[in-house]
């Protein structure tokens, strides 16, 4: 299938999904900047285009607070892969929860009430099995939080007792 099909009907099995549409528009975006990047052909790069529209719905569905959007601050941190474990530790202390993974992106939020703000704890996981990730991660208490080619996010909230105890450790 060629690149423009495979966009075509990756929206609209997103669509189908019940994905919003802005957030559709940001898949299809990553979905092509990797593509032009990469030169790779898209069923190899991501499956076909069902199997990652469901991957990606499922990572849609999962919410985990009920505020609404504008009751967030929102931020974009810079990262590769080199660096990006990293960033995520020293975010999710400042109590930023990953949203979305794109090329070179972390997309993040954090309520505005800062008594609404949690810690957060990232771990990455590679992998083309998505599903059987996905799976063994649900079991151990993670959340799917973002998924790009091989890599796949998982965030869970961490006490604050936890969380400068690994920190006196690390």
């Amino acid at each position: 299938m060629n690149r423009e099909n495979y966009l075509s009907d990756l929206f609209s099995q997103l669509h189908f999904r019940g994905v919003e549409e802005t957030r559709c528009g940001e898949i299809i975006s990553e979905v092509e900047a990797h593509l032009e990047e990469s030169g790779e052909n898209p069923e190899e790069a991501f499956g076909t285009a069902r199997q990652y529209a469901e991957r990606m719905a499922v990572f849609a569905e999962k919410k985990t607070s009920t505020l609404a959007d504008d009751e967030y601050l929102q931020r974009t941190f810079r990262a590769t892969a080199f660096d990006e474990v990293d960033i995520l530790f020293k975010v999710g202390q400042e109590g930023w929860e990953l949203t979305g993974v794109g090329p070179y992106a972390l997309y993040c939020r954090r309520p505005l009430i800062s008594e609404q703000t949690y810690h957060w704890e990232y771990m990455r996981r590679t992998g083309v099995n998505g599903s059987k990730i996905l799976r063994e991660m649900e079991a151990a208490g993670w959340m799917p939080c973002g998924q790009w080619v091989v890599f796949h996010y998982f965030k869970r909230k961490v006490q604050t007792l936890d969380l400068l105890k690994k920190s006196k450790e690390g």
